[in-house]
């Protein structure tokens, strides 16, 4: 985790949808590249359709990863690094 990583929207309302959707893909695929695949689809939705919170949100998907198991540490972004390139 960055030092200075930008804090993760755990309650913001467009991750209640995007949690299942996660949960459901990480059951199919575990860690393998449908998931990971799943993920960024996700991310690239949810970065389109709330572009103020992008970073915070990519970095609660990123929480989201880490608790199912996809992941052992999630690395969490800061305001450099930003969120998956398109």
């Amino acid at each position: 985790m960055s030092a200075h990583a930008a804090p993760s929207l755990p309650d913001h309302p467009a991750l209640a949808g995007i949690r299942e959707r996660l949960r459901q893909q990480f059951v199919l695929h575990r860690r393998g590249a449908p998931f990971w695949a799943a993920y960024q689809g996700l991310q690239l939705e949810v970065m389109r359709e709330h572009p103020r919170d992008q970073l915070q949100l990519c970095n609660a998907m990123a929480d989201m990863a880490e608790a199912l198991g996809a992941v052992e540490h999630a690395q969490l972004l800061d305001a450099h690094t930003g969120c998956t390139p398109h």
